[in-house]
């Protein structure tokens, strides 16, 4: 009974980690006291453990405050009591030694610093190449302004700027891992908002995308997209489709360029993609509201790679979504069709396993074949499949929507 009221009581001294660290991007040094320009982290088990927990503590905020552009950064931690302070042979976790083994050198953990470094901001100016400006409308601040760069690492500043940056990974991408920016073979694509502080034009960093070069023989390469972050108070305003469209019309002006791929993409990411390669098709000729009908051709295959580098996979998807568009659904002929189309592409990995099955029937000893093939019979495949039917068009539908709000 004793251990449970010892439990108990050090069971106190658990923090959540997602709710412990304070993240802010700071415009104006009353920014920093403002509850309302705080965010959270999604995910903090990279660095406290699949818990995310952090022990030892009471009351713990991790802050971890950046300037909006230059993101000059400051770490504090806080607490209101420390296990040590009542149980002399309980260790607190180490919450500092964490974040500092993610956070580059050159923070500040004074508040007053931190807000002087406010002032440099105004001397702060994207890095790179400007690609594309778009304006985005919002109800308190009217037009706002947006640019998106390129940058690479030998831009003075970039490096050590890209390492406060990619600190945001760990928090919102649940598999993040940093990069090796050194090699060559990296790009860099960033979005900055403009804004104005005492009449002047600052710049604020909403987000960005890393993209590598990979070699394809002889002499084409594939540009491969890793990892793509809007930071969380920008999010949901259409800065994820702005920059992946403007990533993908700088890799169509290079001759080089075979087609583009990401690496392990989220399921965010591929509705992202549907949406930004919809939009750039819908004017292709070869996908044309009366080719749709006679099924994905081609020609179609054809201009998508050799206008806008988009691989036989990613422009099937596009066929899909641009023929439901162009389908009249109630009539049931027409829908019948349709679904055929669709799933005769979501049946490949069935039938793949099919495939594979009758070679097993060569090799395998009876029970064995019996193991593999109860494995799905064909009424499952058959509910299976109508499932990831209804998801791919519910998904469609959704690209749909978001396109005709746009036109």
């Amino acid at each position: 009974m004793k251990m449970n009221t010892m439990e108990k009581k050090l069971a106190e001294y658990k923090c959540d980690t997602n709710e412990a660290i304070c993240l802010k991007l700071v415009r104006f040094p009353e920014d920093v006291e403002d509850d309302g320009t705080t965010f959270h982290p999604e995910y903090s088990h990279q660095i406290f453990g699949d818990d995310e927990v952090a022990f030892g503590y009471k009351g713990l905020q991790i802050q971890l405050f950046y300037t909006a552009g230059n993101l000059s950064t400051l770490f504090k931690v806080k607490y209101s009591s420390k296990v040590t302070e009542t149980f002399d042979c309980v260790e607190p976790d180490d919450v500092e030694g964490k974040i500092r083994e993610i956070v580059p050198a050159g923070f500040t953990c004074n508040t007053d610093d931190f807000i002087s470094l406010l002032e440099k901001e105004a001397n702060f100016k994207p890095f790179g190449t400007l690609l594309h400006t778009y304006t985005v409308h919002s109800e308190e601040a009217g037009e706002l302004t947006y640019q998106i760069h390129k940058a690479d690492i030998t831009c003075p500043g970039f490096q050590e700027y890209h390492e406060r940056l990619q600190t945001f990974l760990m928090w919102f991408i649940e598999t993040a891992s940093f990069i090796d920016a050194d090699d060559d073979r990296w790009d860099f694509f960033l979005v900055f908002e403009k804004y104005n502080k005492d009449g002047e034009t600052l710049y604020a960093t909403v987000g960005y995308m890393t993209v590598y070069n990979y070699y394809v023989y002889p002499d084409k390469t594939r540009p491969r997209v890793s990892q793509m972050l809007i930071l969380p108070p920008f999010q949901g305003e259409g800065h994820g489709a702005q920059l992946l469209e403007a990533v993908h019309r700088f890799y169509c002006s290079l001759p080089k360029v075979q087609d583009i791929t990401a690496e392990d993409p989220s399921e965010n990411y591929v509705k992202l993609r549907d949406y930004v390669l919809v939009k750039l098709c819908q004017g292709l000729p070869s996908f044309a509201v009366d080719k749709l009908p006679l099924g994905f051709s081609a020609d179609m295959i054809k201009e998508a790679q050799d206008k806008l580098k988009i691989n036989k996979k990613h422009a099937r998807r596009v066929y899909e979504i641009l023929r439901l568009r162009a389908t009249d659904m109630s009539d049931k002929e027409k829908a019948r069709e349709y679904r055929l189309e669709v799933k005769k592409r979501l049946f490949g990995p069935y039938r793949k396993n099919q495939r594979e099955l009758t070679k097993m029937r060569k090799c395998l000893r009876p029970e064995e074949l019996v193991s593999h093939m109860g494995q799905m019979d064909t009424q499952t495949q058959h509910e299976e499949l109508e499932k990831s039917y209804q998801v791919v068009v519910e998904d469609y539908r959704r690209i749909i929507e978001r396109l005709a709000t746009q036109a």
